[in-house]
Parts: C-alpha cells; sequence; structure tokens
C-alpha cells in the first residue's frame, strides 16, 4: 500500500528497500497534446493505424506518429485481466484522444 504524507512525497509500504516512487512523468514524456481524435465518418481509408483506448480502429491515410511509443487506453479501456489496455507500437500511426501517448526516456 502507499499513502500519499503532507509533502506531497509517498510512503512506500510495500515496496522492497532502495525502491522509490516516480511521477510518470518524471521518467518519461507523456506526448498527450499530439494526439488527435478524427470522427469515424471523417477518417480517409489508407495503410495507417488509428489508434484508440482498446488498439486499432482503423486505417486511415495519415499519421501523427512514426516511432516507437508506448499507448495506455484511457476513457473507453477494458481493465480486467487478459485485456488489452496497453501497447508498445512502432511505424507510422495515428493515435486519438482515448489513448495516452508515451516516450520512454
Amino acid at each position: 500500500m502507499r499513502e500519499i504524507i503532507d509533502n506531497g512525497k509517498m510512503k512506500n509500504a510495500g515496496l522492497q528497500k532502495g525502491w522509490e516512487v516516480k511521477k510518470l512523468g518524471d521518467i518519461c514524456e507523456i506526448l498527450d497534446n499530439l494526439r488527435k481524435p478524427i470522427t469515424k465518418r471523417d477518417r480517409v481509408e489508407g495503410d495507417y493505424p488509428y489508434y484508440g483506448a482498446t488498439g486499432i480502429l482503423s486505417y486511415i491515410n495519415d499519421y501523427l506518429f512514426s516511432e516507437k511509443l508506448v499507448l495506455i487506453g484511457e476513457d473507453g479501456a477494458k481493465w480486467y485481466s487478459g485485456a488489452n489496455s496497453s501497447f508498445i507500437v512502432e511505424g507510422k500511426y495515428w493515435v486519438n484522444n482515448h489513448a495516452h501517448v508515451i516516450r520512454v526516456c
């Protein structure tokens, strides 16, 4: 269990000695400001995967990203055991506003 203490730091109850808790933004770059949704009727079919919270939704004619990144589904993601809620993606692709986009530092 972790408990937040008054100064905003987290107490690391239950973690191995020497481990520390860090904010995600302190260990990687969050690229959510670059993602863009396209309504289904406005998508033009193409070769590039269009990702949402649960993975590829369709293929479109343009891309936003062309590097290896991690996508983490948010609203609309399936978070039960065995569900695919995060993905390592690479190549050229588009990400909508239902998946967080993370660049590992």
